[in-house]
């Protein structure tokens, strides 16, 4: 029997990642099935809203079986198709300064969506290797450009709106932004800012607030 599709809240979609980086990891520890508890316990959601979530990742009445629970691979797979990632999604890396470098050194983020297979910067004296990395002199971009790659982080705070329109001229769908600096994207290009100093004010306000 199948369910009527059902539309995903953005509560929602925002903890399947969440699920994600963690089945990732039980899968590199060799667990082929989970119950929702153990997933609870990972994670710190209530494992009847796991439940409930991943009743939203098919149309049949369960993914799990009882007594068994849910098959590690197939609900990663299922996550991949809902979240449009995959393992092998490259990621490519612009500007290797302090911050682009401690993003670096933290590759393949827990095995959750890939790898940053390539960076970029304008200082000639850093193009060679980084942690295991090929890193590229900017100029040549557009010539060593990793074949695939949607997704690009942006460590930079020069020539931002050069640099994302050349990413979006190479088919770049997905940027990350660390840059503070405003920028123009086309209507199909998604842009993940990342500030701290935004966070940490939401985090103060959120405090005062649980303190009223």
């Amino acid at each position: 029997m199948e369910k009527k599709s059902q539309k995903i809240s953005k509560a929602t979609m925002s903890r399947f990642p969440v699920y994600l980086k963690a089945l990732r990891n039980m899968q590199h520890a060799g667990k082929e099935n989970f119950l929702s508890s153990e997933l609870s316990e990972i994670t710190g959601i209530l494992d009847t809203t796991i439940r409930r979530d991943f009743g939203f990742l098919t149309h049949k009445d369960s993914l799990g079986r009882r007594g068994i629970g849910y098959d590690t691979k197939e609900i990663i797979n299922v996550l991949n198709n809902v979240l449009g990632l995959g393992l092998d999604e490259p990621i490519i890396l612009i500007g290797v300064g302090n911050l682009g470098s401690a993003i670096l050194k933290y590759n393949r983020w827990q095995y959750t969506v890939g790898k940053i297979v390539c960076c970029y910067d304008w200082d000639q004296n850093k193009v060679g290797e980084r942690f295991g990395v090929k890193l590229q002199h900017i100029d040549s971009l557009e010539e060593t450009f990793p074949k695939g790659c949607k997704i690009a982080i942006l460590a930079i705070s020069e020539n931002v709106q050069e640099t994302v329109n050349r990413l979006m001229a190479l088919g770049v769908k997905g940027i990350v932004d660390f840059t503070h600096d405003h920028f123009i994207v086309h209507s199909d290009v998604v842009v993940q800012t990342v500030d701290v100093v935004a966070a940490i004010q939401e985090l103060v306000l959120k405090m005062n607030m649980s303190d009223e």
